[in-house]
């Protein structure tokens, strides 16, 4: 399969949260013995965005194994390369009977942006069929569906512009761990997307001008063409707090030396042309990938360059393994916290639910609260991903090991959890106890923020959960 057919075919993997939630929801302290559990660090990344479509898929449904994507994918090819009819009608014919890449591949021979790549498909572009096909199996977080949906709603060239719902889709396709395990060759564009998310007020995204820059970026220096052509062409039609959060990314990288004034000057315009043609940047020579995206994408459209790291990410997968094998054996311990150490993200997540007091399942690894709090709350603070941030709620109420309790570091990260709409924090604070302290430094954090108007007092209360649950509903 061609380097351009990966951009359609992505990968299967369907992520989903669900199971759990009746436990979840309905016993004190369940959740935190699921976080422990190695499925959270696959679940929660996924879910965490694929939350945001609203799926009604059925936890635990397969996706299509395999031999069948394989299957699927091969008359992919012959349709739209070879235009073999017999081939298209198989595909078709699967896609009718719900096989999920198979409408995810009938999607794409309608979708007018991959007719480049399938000159000789048996039918002509059209985007409504091409969503049709799409949006289905996008719901169930099929990767390659997310693309689709995420370029044909958020390109106003298709006709079919809807910022909300692209930029929910472009948001899930980025928290897929799929995406990762597919070393991200093929989604960059859509990346680029969504990148604009964050500075388009209809997106229903929170404004983050410095977020955007970061994505554009790497959408940049992945080979993205169009983004490199927007972004120097048309540098000057942007907004001037995007054009900062760009000069800063590029300084960061090594590219720009100049001003963070908001001007789209010849320096960062060579900046950007630079950044795009893997030139040496100024006083030192180019960063193999510069510093990931929020959710730790990278890839692109004909190169895909390497992680922050000096060596290749990890899969999921591998780091799971390596979690389940810890508690008995030191050697894997020591490997996840050197993956952990390295900044890889799902390793820290897990290192940190290894390390955590609250974790009985441990063996002969020794508790460090502090290590995992450390972890926790980075994750919640650069890498914005929520479920953290709740993680680290729960372990400073409880304490333990060498972790004094402290409501007030409870109360931020559940602040924090509720700002980054980490859904899973408000049942729990509905439902379950929490130690003293708690709940009066929660109630002074959400009346600083003028959500909460009551007294403040040591107890939960309804005008409490209400000032959390605007807080989480707040854009």
């Amino acid at each position: 399969m061609t380097q351009a057919s990966a951009r359609a075919v992505a990968v299967s993997g369907v992520d989903r949260l669900g199971a759990h939630a009746a436990l979840w929801y309905g016993q004190a302290r369940y959740r935190l013995a699921w976080l422990v559990l190695p499925q959270a660090a696959v679940a929660l990344m996924a879910g965490l965005a694929l939350a945001l479509v609203g799926t009604g898929a059925e936890w635990g449904k397969p996706a299509d194994s395999k031999e069948s994507e394989k299957l699927y994918a091969d008359l992919l090819e012959k349709a739209g390369k070879d235009g073999d009819k017999a081939a298209f009608d198989k595909l078709k014919t699967a896609a009718e009977a719900g096989q999920i890449s198979a409408r995810s591949f009938m999607g794409v021979l309608h979708d007018p942006d991959m007719a480049p790549v399938y000159p000789k498909s048996p039918v002509k572009p059209d985007v409504d069929k091409a969503l049709g096909y799409y949006q289905r199996t996008a719901d169930l977080g099929y990767p390659g569906a997310q693309r689709g949906m995420t370029e044909l709603l958020l390109d106003p060239a298709h006709g079919h512009y809807d910022a909300k719902r692209g930029c929910r889709y472009g948001l899930a396709l980025q928290a897929n761990p799929a995406v990762a395990r597919a070393g991200y060759a093929g989604f960059w564009p859509a990346f680029y997307r969504l990148a604009g998310c964050y500075v388009t007020p209809e997106s229903g995204v929170p404004r983050d001008p410095q977020k955007a820059a970061d994505i554009y970026m790497e959408t940049v220096a992945a080979g993205v063409r169009t983004a490199a052509t927007d972004l120097t062409d048309g540098l000057g039609r942007r907004p001037p707090d995007l054009v900062s959060a760009i000069q800063r990314n590029l300084t960061r990288r090594g590219f720009y030396a100049g001003p963070i004034d908001g001007t789209a000057s010849p320096q960062t315009i060579a900046a950007v042309r630079a950044l795009s043609g893997k030139a040496a940047p100024a006083g030192g020579s180019a960063p193999a990938g510069g510093a990931a995206p929020p959710g730790g994408a990278t890839g692109g459209e004909g190169k895909n360059p390497a992680p922050p790291a000096s060596e290749p990410a990890p899969s999921v997968d591998a780091l799971t393994a390596l979690y389940k094998s810890a508690p008995a054996n030191a050697a894997d311990a020591a490997k996840l916290r050197d993956f952990a150490e390295k900044g890889f993200a799902v390793a820290q997540y897990l290192y940190a639910m290894l390390v955590s007091p609250t974790n009985k399942e441990r063996g002969q690894v020794a508790p460090d609260g502090r290590l995992a709090s450390r972890y926790l709350e980075r994750l919640a603070r650069d890498k914005e991903f929520g479920p953290a941030a709740v993680s680290a709620a729960f372990l400073y109420d409880i304490g333990g090991a060498d972790l004094p309790r402290d409501p007030d570091k409870a109360a931020d990260m559940t602040v924090r959890a509720l700002e980054l709409k980490a859904k899973d924090i408000l049942p729990n604070l509905e439902n379950d106890k929490w130690g003293a302290g708690y709940w009066a430094a929660l109630q002074q954090r959400l009346a600083a923020r003028k959500l909460y108007r009551g007294r403040i007092v040591d107890q939960r209360n309804d005008r409490t959960l209400q000032a959390a649950g605007d807080l989480l509903g707040n854009p």
